[in-house]
């Protein structure tokens, strides 16, 4: 008979898992849409960032309160509350008949976005135990991974044969079947401590993300914004400092630090993480667009080079953790970057010359090479992590994998606005450029990589129990 820890995770990893699948299909199938939403609202399609950055600003403004209201209220209302709100908000977005009520939808379903995932997160991570954590992962992430696959062909077809609306419909079937899983599988975590909500630590947070988004997502853009957009950064900073010192001060501050000691965490989440997240994010902003404008594709054959690339990456997610126990995370996280750095550069040579399989199986490549890189950062990130701390890490890990996405999205738009000399479509040259540097990102995470220490995450890997047998061994013979 299977362990009941194993069996409570696996259970409560599956429903985590519809929640995540419906988040990501939403994303995915929006990115592949942007043109043809850009005509019919009459808008440039970089402009249709703004989509997706909204999306991240309220994100990473309320990601703080996630964890502190799911032990307030309950994991289990929280969570199945919020699946609701993110179901009819998508409902909301395929019906607004304007740009302004659509990125109002887009704010709700950030809202309850945002206390969705985390807050299953959350509660997947405190129930399970360390050597079930990479099985436990390895099932809540796989409909996330699906999402990618399935979403670009899905959001290309609907978005060519039928209406770009219909993209966040699908999300109706998914969050009802997901809400009848959540009542019934999702457990209520008590907190073992009710801290004191921290007020001046979440105004200073929520006030300081909200400025560096917007800020970023207005400099990216032409225009009159653009000087506001400075405004707005410089006013991030100094609101940024203060939330800093406040938090290295504040007895329970709602974004705590403390995580940071952990090296796993340290260069999986800020270091070199932040950099191949950058690459890997701002490509996916950037293909979709550069298959579409600068190859003179349909919305569908873009979705299927998404799709190429998104199942290469599926393909080989089952050895990764064979991989990781075998050579540990610091090689494979070190060859990795590189892999994922040449993969991108390949991506930067592409023409519309080129037969469509070609470009299929070349994008087939491309997603294999960051496959394993990929599900290494995702598991080392809590790999030292002590159970006590983990809903201040994934706190803390969101919050920047947010940031991360505001400044490649907006970086990567801001960019082509400035190669294509300011023209509303941008040029293959601009495409080709940005790529390069989204190259010299991934690349520049490796040295950073090399500061692992041997053993990071080995209890994880069990590399951990691999040693003592070894040592064992080796004290008989002796």
């Amino acid at each position: 008979m299977s362990d009941p820890a194993l069996r409570r995770a696996r259970v409560t990893a599956i429903v985590l898992a519809a929640s995540m699948f419906m988040v990501g299909i939403d994303s995915t199938v929006l990115v592949t849409a942007l043109p043809r939403m850009a005509r019919d609202f009459g808008v440039a399609p970089t402009s249709l960032s703004t989509t997706i950055t909204i999306y991240i600003l309220v994100s990473a403004a309320l990601l703080p309160v996630s964890s502190w209201i799911g032990q307030r209220l309950g994991s289990r209302r929280v969570f199945t509350v919020a699946m609701l709100g993110f179901t009819l908000s998508s409902v909301g977005c395929g019906l607004a008949g304007s740009l302004p009520m659509f990125l109002l939808m887009r704010v709700c379903q950030a809202a309850f976005g945002t206390l969705m995932v985390p807050v299953g997160n959350i509660v997947l991570l405190t129930i399970t135990p360390k050597r079930y954590l990479v099985t436990a992962m390895a099932i809540s992430s796989t409909p996330a991974l699906l999402a990618p696959v399935i979403g670009p062909p899905l959001g290309g077809f609907i978005t060519t044969y039928l209406d770009w609306p219909w993209v966040f419909f699908i999300n109706l079937p998914i969050g009802a079947i997901g809400l009848v899983a959540a009542a019934r599988f999702i457990p209520d975590i008590a907190a073992t401590e009710r801290t004191p909500f921290d007020w001046p630590g979440f105004g200073l947070t929520a006030s300081f993300l909200c400025a560096l988004i917007a800020g970023l997502d207005r400099v990216s853009h032409k225009g009159e914004g653009r000087e506001i957009g400075v405004l707005l950064l410089i006013a991030a900073a100094i609101l940024g400092t203060f939330a800093l010192r406040h938090a290295r001060s504040a007895r329970h501050p709602i974004v705590p630090l403390t995580p940071l000691r952990y090296q796993s965490f340290f260069i999986s989440t800020i270091g070199a993480g932040t950099l191949t997240r950058i690459a890997f994010m701002g490509l996916g902003f950037t293909l979709p667009l550069m298959f579409q404008i600068g190859f003179g594709l349909s919305p569908f054959h873009s979705g299927l080079l998404l799709l190429a690339q998104n199942a290469g990456d599926v393909v080989l997610k089952s050895i990764a953790p064979r991989t990781l126990r075998h050579f540990g995370f610091r090689k494979v996280l070190v060859s990795g970057s590189l892999m994922i750095a040449a993969s991108i550069l390949v991506c930067a040579m592409l023409t519309s010359r080129l037969p469509f399989p070609i470009l299929f199986a070349i994008m087939f490549a491309v997603g294999m090479a960051r496959s394993v890189h990929m599900t290494g950062m995702m598991a080392l990130r809590f790999a030292d992590m002590p159970h006590s701390e983990v809903g201040g890490a994934t706190v803390l890990g969101n919050l920047v994998q947010s940031l991360t996405q505001a400044f490649a999205i907006s970086g990567v738009a801001a960019l082509l606005g400035l190669l294509s000399g300011g023209a509303d479509v941008p040029t293959m040259a601009a495409f080709r450029i940005t790529v390069l540097i989204l190259a010299c990102s991934a690349a520049c995470a490796t040295p950073l990589f090399l500061r692992l220490s041997k053993d990071a995450g080995a209890e994880v890997t069990g590399r951990v129990q691999r040693g003592l047998k070894e040592m064992r061994e080796e004290s008989e013979v002796v």
